[in-house]
């Protein structure tokens, strides 16, 4: 299919964005490499509250219809005059692509390096980060004349998932099932043990939780975590009832007593017909921090994604060792740079 059979639409306002949500919902839970983080409900927020520099989206049609979306933006750094094409959703996002329908792909990672082309007096650098090894734009060919640079960028463990929970618990080490049923017993005789899960009742109480229990737990260490920025607050505050109302959400809050010790935050979604849990990021109470708290409730996610019907269980950005306890093997994102004349 010729890519000239692609009508391109450039979105350039957060209006506009807002406008192709319900075109670009079909899209995304048509895509069979889509993840929760090219849904609008994660990239509308981030670019509301997070995005600066001018919104530079292409929404690629055929006979009208929304085949294909390149949530792009440019950005010049202060101390440069560079102007550097990003995915919308940098920084915060541990996978970025754009979206194409089923019989598109290559045709519409094209046309979207054509755009770029068509378009060059308006950009410098079109840097494409963590890209899977199977995305489109990883792989398309450049325009004649372009220059590149291909990098691995980063390691996201993912642990593979057996049908039942004592299938899984088989494949543990000895040694970290010991550790988990002496931490669990542990924690029962400091008081009574509940986990929460997210419903419309509670989600506001749960998501606060999470953000001060993700603060106490970095402060303790002399650093600020992920969720500190003001604006990386707003954006998931957005981004959390919107995935929850899509059923993907999963946010667990571990309660000793009435009182919530430990959060985590991560999501499940199924795509191509393979569901895959996602673990985000967590937070506890410094002040219990030798009760294993973090390892705690993942392993009340995994076992939740295991009943769920999950395949995987995706530990996101970073090769932390604890990782690597659970079984995790390394999965690789890349990063392709791009130039021209």
């Amino acid at each position: 299919m010729s890519t000239l059979r692609l009508e391109i639409e450039e979105i350039t306002t957060a209006a506009g964005l807002e406008q192709l949500h319900p075109e670009w919902s079909a899209l995304w839970a048509s895509c069979p490499t889509a993840t929760p983080f090219q849904s609008p409900e994660w990239l509308i927020p981030w670019w509301r509250h997070i995005g600066e520099g001018t919104l530079w989206t292409l929404a690629l049609r055929h006979a009208g219809c929304l085949v294909g979306l390149a949530p792009l933006y440019i950005y010049v750094k202060p101390e440069t005059t560079v102007r550097e094409v990003f995915p919308v959703g940098i920084a915060t996002t541990d996978y970025l692509d754009a979206l194409f329908a089923p019989g598109f792909t290559c045709c519409g990672a094209a046309a979207v390096l054509a755009h770029l082309d068509a378009h060059c007096q308006r950009w410098d650098v079109c840097d494409l980060q963590q890209l899977r090894p199977t995305s489109a734009l990883l792989r398309v060919a450049m325009p004649e004349g372009w220059q590149e640079e291909r990098t691995v960028q980063d390691t996201c463990p993912v642990l593979a998932l057996p049908a039942t929970v004592e299938a899984w618990r088989g494949c543990l080490s000895p040694r970290l099932r010991k550790n988990l049923r002496y931490a669990w017993r542990r924690l029962a005789k400091l008081g009574a043990v509940s986990v929460a899960r997210a419903s419309q009742e509670n989600l506001h109480e749960l998501f606060a939780s999470l953000l001060h229990l993700h603060s106490a737990r970095w402060s303790s260490r002399g650093s600020l975590g992920v969720l500190a920025p003001a604006g990386v607050q707003k954006a998931h505050q957005e981004t959390v009832p919107g995935l929850f109302a899509l059923g993907l959400l999963r946010l667990y809050s571990l309660r000793l007593a009435d009182r919530m010790v430990a959060s985590f935050y991560g999501f499940t979604h199924t795509a191509a017909g393979k569901k895959r849990a996602y673990f985000y990021l967590s937070g506890f109470d410094p002040a219990l921090a030798g009760l294993s708290l973090g390892s705690l409730v993942i392993d009340y996610a995994v076992r939740t994604a295991i009943a769920e019907g999950a395949a995987e269980f995706d530990f996101l950005r970073g090769r932390e060792t604890y990782k690597y306890r659970w079984g995790a093997q390394d999965f690789l994102t890349y990063r392709r740079r791009l130039w021209h004349p």
